[in-house]
């Protein structure tokens, strides 16, 4: 027994430029600046005409994806530029609220943790063959001056990637 799939239903919803901006936590004017620079619309308003704005549409288009427009803020207007500013704080606040992005800092101490417990175990490696497996003192000076060698060069490669502390957050 088959069943029917279940009808697509519109998950469009219209509303003024108010809701507009409402909805996405804007100003009024930030939304006509919006409209100004693109943003879809179902009808223009007029004397006696309310603006109808299709808020599903009016998302694809608001986070789509930098358009030439928005691809450098120096060029917009003042207040398209401010609104273009607080929106780009607002998609970095949720991505790190999310998850999504991670404060440099925050990297930074992970990343000098995970190196701290690798540089700990290679240390040991010289005292663990020389109490586990019986080699030689002699042996295993040698190849604790061939570790801390090669640790002393990866930290050198490292730390022409970045310095750190100075990157920015």
């Amino acid at each position: 027994m088959s069943q029917k799939p279940a009808p697509l239903t519109s998950s469009v919803r219209i509303g003024s430029k108010a809701a507009c901006a409402e909805f996405f936590d804007v100003s009024l004017p930030t939304i006509e600046a919006w409209i100004r620079r693109g943003m879809p619309v179902v009808q223009r308003g007029a004397k006696g005409i309310a603006w109808e704005i299709d808020l599903h549409a009016a998302a694809q288009w608001r986070f789509a994806g930098p358009t030439d427009s928005e691809a450098d803020p120096d060029s917009m207007s003042p207040g398209d530029r401010k609104a273009w500013y607080e929106g780009e704080t607002k998609r970095r606040d949720l991505q790190i609220r999310d998850g999504e992005l991670i404060p440099a800092g925050d990297v930074e101490r992970v990343i000098a943790t995970a190196f701290a417990a690798i540089a700990s175990d290679i240390r040991a490696i010289p005292d663990n063959l020389e109490r586990k497996y019986g080699i030689a003192g002699d042996v295993a000076e040698s190849v604790e001056s061939l570790l801390h060698e090669a640790m002393d060069a990866m930290a050198d490669r490292l730390s022409k990637l970045a310095p750190v502390g100075g990157g920015d957050e």
